[in-house]
């Protein structure tokens, strides 16, 4: 008598607290059930006057019509057989509905053991905080299905529309850091010409918050940002008083007021014809955060377009890779990847620093006259990147050098990242020093359709594809600290670049990609990511001197 004087209680508490909370339209989630058999039950909050109980009677007295045919529901995220770091904050939902379903039932399992029932009024769901919790605790690793029944009829019971069941489940790896960024409006001549608009942006993926922007207001163009492993060393590309190579270096801090004292010029190297001055295209920090890798000399194919999907043609014409010693502060090329008659680009340092890895091609003397003469960047910005790529097209391989202390070496081309007839290009290292991923696509460099990442041994091998790459451009990819996750940049379901994060286990397979929706703006593309430990300090606003307004700029290829 008194356990069923307890749970009445119980039930009239839970009914006032529903109709508080309905009154003051707030989402509903509640635990329901006995010991032995616990749900989670949310209820949309056009539906939070219903008592838990005449819910669960709902759900429990649906049915469809005999011999009648279920409309499809199409998932449109999270992909199956998805893996999520055990640290993420609560994923979207959401699918497209081909029936006339009114409401959802979205029910989400592990094996016959039903963990969440979701009543839904919009065909989408972001699970709130305790909830997620609860079914992240509640699940650990187990793989947990999906189900959706789309609900609709004369009597709102009928069942019209459901989804082919399919899993998710969560990863024992955490990602366990933080996540740098920028985000830039489109077309790319819209952010050459307003650089206020330009954003640096910290995140962290156990937030339910949106990213921290930490550097804004921009009055010269800014780019590339790179970091040491630790994340204690800092490094952007940053046009200071309209010199294209000029590069600021500093150690974090929780204020940072970046000025001539932090800033060197990779045009202190004297520059090498066709070229007439160097951006310091591409720079990587060392993992030590000592040296840092850029690309000098360099001529560059460059169209403008209109499209915002693809704004730009890039590559690239001449190029050699230098190094600048922040402890000497002395600049030089790096023998073995700075060969005139190559152009070499995109450096990126091994874990332990002694190799570095990049792309590169042979010269291309008539592809030279065409840029030096301006042919190529007074191209009509009305065409489309497909119809560019096959004026220019280029097919970069990747190529390895040992650093040597800055001796460098003899350059060789990698295994499964060269001579494949495809571009090859934006190598990256696992800090565990296992893996690189690159980016590869049919031509180019940058911001390339049908670019896919690949994944190959650090000493190079068999290829294989990312079970994570999207219809739509695949690239500018970064690992977590502890080489188990990937982010990466994609166009899969808007032109304003998002990101996207990628399991790789002990044997390198990767699992389905997962967009971060809380890192997304409907205005300005996501790009360059780049992880930093939880150890580091990250500033709260990075900010550059006045004296940095853009003065005369010595860009002669409209870049």
């Amino acid at each position: 008598m008194l356990e069923s004087k307890s749970y009445s209680n119980f039930l009239f508490s839970l009914f006032i607290l529903i109709q508080l909370l309905f009154f003051f339209k707030f989402d509903v989630s509640t635990c329901y059930g006995k010991e032995n058999f616990k749900s989670m039950l949310y209820i949309d909050p056009a539906y939070s006057s219903l008592k838990p109980e005449s819910v669960f009677a709902l759900i429990n007295n649906l049915y469809k019509k005999e011999n009648s045919n279920l409309q499809e529901i199409d998932i449109i995220e999270p992909l199956p057989q998805t893996l999520l770091p055990c640290d993420i904050s609560s994923i979207a939902f959401s699918w497209e509905d081909s029936g006339q379903s009114t409401s959802w039932l979205l029910t989400i399992s592990n094996k016959k053991k039903i963990l969440i029932n979701a009543l839904l009024d919009k065909p989408w769901w972001i699970p709130k905080k305790n909830l997620w919790d609860k079914l992240k605790k509640t699940a650990k690793e187990k793989k947990l299905t999906i189900k959706i029944k789309g609900i609709g009829g004369w009597n709102g019971r009928e069942i019209l529309s459901e989804n082919k069941t399919f899993s998710f489940s969560f990863s024992k790896d955490a990602m366990d850091a933080r996540i740098m960024f920028m985000r830039k409006p489109l077309p790319f001549l819209k952010a050459k010409q307003n650089p206020e608009l330009t954003k640096l942006l910290k995140g962290n993926i156990s937030s339910y918050k949106q990213p921290e922007i930490i550097m804004s207001n921009l009055t010269t163009c800014a780019n590339c940002h790179t970091y040491s492993s630790d994340g204690k060393v800092f490094a952007m590309d940053v046009d200071y008083s309209g010199d294209k190579g000029a590069f600021a270096m500093a150690l974090m801090r929780s204020d940072m007021k970046l000025g001539k004292n932090n800033i060197f010029s990779w045009n202190k190297i004297p520059a090498r014809k066709p070229a007439s001055y160097s951006m310091g295209l591409f720079a990587q920090l060392s993992p030590s955060g000592r040296y840092l890798a850029a690309t000098v000399n360099e001529t560059s194919v460059f169209v403008m377009m209109d499209d915002l999907y693809f704004s730009q043609l890039f590559f690239p014409s001449t190029g050699q890779i230098a190094i600048f010693d922040h402890a000497t502060k002395n600049l030089k090329l790096l023998p073995g990847a700075s060969l005139e008659t190559m152009v070499q680009t995109a450096p990126a340092w091994s874990s332990d620093g002694k190799i570095i890895a990049f792309s590169a091609i042979p010269t291309n003397p008539d592809l030279i006259q065409k840029v030096l003469a301006k042919k190529i960047v007074n191209e009509s910005p009305k065409q489309n990147i497909k119809d560019l790529n096959k004026k220019y097209n280029v097919q970069f391989d990747i190529y390895t050098v040992s650093f040597n202390n800055g001796k460098g070496g003899k350059a060789q081309p990698l295994a499964g990242a060269a001579n494949n007839g495809y571009s090859n290009y934006f190598p990256r290292y696992s800090p565990d020093g296992r893996w690189i991923v690159f980016t590869q696509s049919k031509t180019g460099l940058v911001l390339q359709p049908e670019s896919r990442l690949c994944i190959i041994p650090a000493q190079g091998g068999t290829l294989r594809y990312l079970k994570s790459n999207m219809p739509i451009m695949n690239s500018w990819h970064s690992w977590s600290p502890n080489s188990k996750w990937i982010i990466f940049t994609c166009k899969a379901t808007s032109p304003y670049t998002q990101l996207y994060i990628t399991h790789i286990d002990n044997n390198g397979e990767s699992s389905p990609a997962v967009r971060l929706f809380r890192f997304s703006n409907k205005e300005l593309a996501a790009m360059v990511p780049e992880f930093i430990p939880f150890s580091a300090k990250i500033p709260r606003l990075i900010s550059l001197q006045p004296d940095s307004a853009e003065k005369k700029n010595m860009a002669n290829d409209g870049r």
